[in-house]
C-alpha cells in the first residue's frame, strides 16, 4: 500500500466494518493497525484522513496521538470537523451516544438544516449491523429527533412557563437509496404549524435524509407538543383502562381455568 496511496482515506467505526470493503476506507482498529506497523511510513504526502460516522473527537485524539509517534502529523492531514450535538432536552435522550443531530440550523421560517451523527455505540447498532449500509431504524430516529430538536429550540422556548409533551399523530417513512456510515445531512420543512393554543402546538413537517447529492429517505410527520400538565392527566387516565381491561381478562381467563380444573 505504500507504493501507491490515495490523496484521501476514510476511517469509520469499528460498527461499521462491513463498508470497510472498499480500498479506501478502513475501520478505526485497522487503521490505528496499519499506522503502527509502519504502512503509512513513506507517505509522501499531504494524504487527507477523513472520519465517517464512528468517529468523534474521543477518536481523533487516538488518531493524533499514534501519529506524533510516528512522525506523520504533517503527512496526514485529519480531517476532523466536531460536531455541535443537540442538546439533551431538544432530543430527548439521555445518552450523548444516542443523539443523531448535529450542526442544527435555520434557513428561513420553514426550513431547517442538521448534520446525521451516528455514534459508535448507538443504541440502533448494538444488537444489529450487517452489510454496508445503516438500518432504516436509524433513518426514522433521526427523523424524530430532528421534530423533536426543532420544535423545542425554536418554538417552545416562547412559553418558558410550560414544559411539553410530545405526540405523533402519523408518522411515513420512504427509503429510496441506501444509507451509509459517511458524511449525511438532514433537511426539515415545516408544512403547517398552528400555534394558537400554546397547550396544543401541532404541526406536519417532511423530514429528507440527504447523502452524496441523493435522497436516501423521506418521512412525512404529523405530531403534537402538548402541554405536559394536561397530557399526562389524559395518559394516567388512559393507562388506567388498559390496565383494568386487561386485568378483567385475565381474571376471567383465570376463572374459567380453574372451572374447567375442577369438573
Amino acid at each position: 500500500m505504500s507504493s501507491q496511496v490515495a490523496s484521501s482515506y476514510c476511517v469509520v467505526g469499528d460498527r461499521f466494518a462491513g463498508f470497510a470493503v472498499h480500498d479506501r476506507v478502513r475501520t478505526l482498529s485497522a487503521f490505528l493497525g496499519e499506522l503502527r506497523a509502519g504502512a503509512y511510513d513513506d507517505v509522501p504526502g499531504p494524504m487527507a484522513l477523513s472520519g465517517g460516522q464512528g468517529i468523534g473527537g474521543y477518536e481523533w485524539d487516538h488518531i493524533r496521538v499514534v501519529l506524533r509517534r510516528r512522525g506523520l502529523e504533517d503527512r496526514i492531514l485529519l480531517q476532523e470537523h466536531p460536531p455541535a450535538l443537540a442538546r439533551r432536552a431538544e432530543a430527548h435522550k439521555h445518552r450523548e451516544e444516542n443523539v443523531l443531530i448535529a450542526d442544527l440550523g435555520r434557513h428561513d421560517d420553514q426550513i431547517f438544516h442538521a448534520a446525521l451523527r451516528l455514534h459508535q455505540n448507538n443504541e440502533f447498532l448494538l444488537d444489529h449491523q450487517t452489510g454496508q449500509h445503516t438500518q432504516g431504524m436509524v433513518v426514522v430516529e433521526a427523523a424524530r429527533q430532528m421534530f423533536l430538536a426543532v420544535t423545542e429550540r425554536y418554538y417552545t422556548h416562547r412559553w418558558p412557563e410550560r414544559h411539553y409533551y410530545f405526540v405523533i399523530n402519523s408518522l411515513a417513512t420512504t427509503f429510496e437509496n441506501f444509507l451509509f456510515p459517511v458524511d449525511a445531512r438532514i433537511r426539515y420543512l415545516i408544512q403547517s404549524a398552528d400555534l394558537s393554543d400554546p397547550g396544543r402546538l401541532e404541526f406536519t413537517a417532511r423530514v429528507d435524509i440527504e447523502q452524496g447529492g441523493r435522497r436516501s429517505a423521506r418521512c412525512e410527520v404529523a405530531f403534537t407538543a402538548f402541554d405536559a400538565t394536561v397530557l399526562k392527566a389524559v395518559e394516567h387516565r388512559r393507562a388506567e383502562r388498559a390496565l383494568d381491561h386487561v386485568l378483567a381478562h385475565t381474571s376471567a381467563r383465570h376463572d374459567e381455568h380453574a372451572t374447567a380444573f375442577s369438573g
